[in-house]
């Protein structure tokens, strides 16, 4: 196995990884194989073709999902984003995407009551993606945060992970994993850049779950530990696409 190969499989089983993009749309629906010609349907071809354009520094926009709906970053969030940009000055500046001007450009409701909101992932991104644009942001990091647990019934909820698939499931034995997942997006083609995810080890906190009031405060303290284990996996990517700019 090669060395990168290495590095990933080892990111994989601590529980976190990152992945980056920059390939070209135009060079992967153009591909030949060895007879000269590699057949691709019209639908993919279309997805496909799309440009990295990356330019630092940059407006970038930060979005926070809970439950498929906008949400303002937490006080604890807002302050490590802070210390994000203070030490990535080259990248540009960040700014929170507003759930507010999301309610004016879209059809979405940042209360969360309109089901059309909730309905997929997809149209969540896309809402971002006009907001962002209102906002005149160049890219936008999107990330969420929930929890898995191998109970098939447990009060330990953080949230409904939906934005990049299936959450990363760790290999040690974990009962209650925490998941915290980021994806950095082109607000004018929706190239996706790159990606990063975390999943750390909730077992404790689950185990000491009682009333509602104590269930909040270890829900709290979850995301809290969930998010400071998703900023570094966050920073190295920006950090290597800052590099491939």
């Amino acid at each position: 196995m090669n060395r990168p190969l290495t590095i990933a499989f080892a990111m994989l089983l601590s529980g976190c990884a990152y992945d980056v993009q920059t390939t070209s749309g135009a060079a992967f629906v153009a591909a030949r194989d060895a007879n000269g010609i590699r057949p691709i349907d019209a639908d993919i071809a279309a997805i496909a073709a799309v440009e990295p354009n990356l330019h630092f520094p940059a407006r970038i926009g930060v979005a926070r999902i809970v439950n498929g709906q906008l949400t303002l970053p937490s006080a604890d969030e807002g302050a490590l984003l802070v210390e994000v940009g203070a030490r990535n000055a080259a990248l540009g500046d960040f700014v929170q995407v507003s759930p507010l001007i999301a309610a004016l450009v879209t059809d979405s409701d940042p209360s969360g009551q309109q089901e059309r909101y909730r309905q997929t992932s997809g149209q969540v991104v896309q809402d971002i993606r006009k907001t962002a644009a209102r906002q005149h942001l160049d890219y936008v990091l999107i990330y969420e945060m929930g929890a898995r647990s191998r109970e098939t019934d447990t009060p330990f909820a953080l949230a409904d992970v939906t934005l990049i698939g299936g959450a990363l499931l760790p290999t040690r034995n974990i009962r209650v994993a925490g998941v915290g997942q980021a994806i950095f997006l082109d607000v004018r083609t929706g190239y996706p850049y790159g990606t990063a995810s975390v999943a750390e080890d909730l077992s404790g906190l689950g185990r000491s779950f009682g009333g509602d009031r104590r269930a909040e405060a270890l829900r709290e303290r979850a995301t809290d530990k969930v998010f400071a284990a998703l900023i570094p996996e966050v920073e190295a990517m920006l950090g290597d696409l800052l590099t491939r700019q």
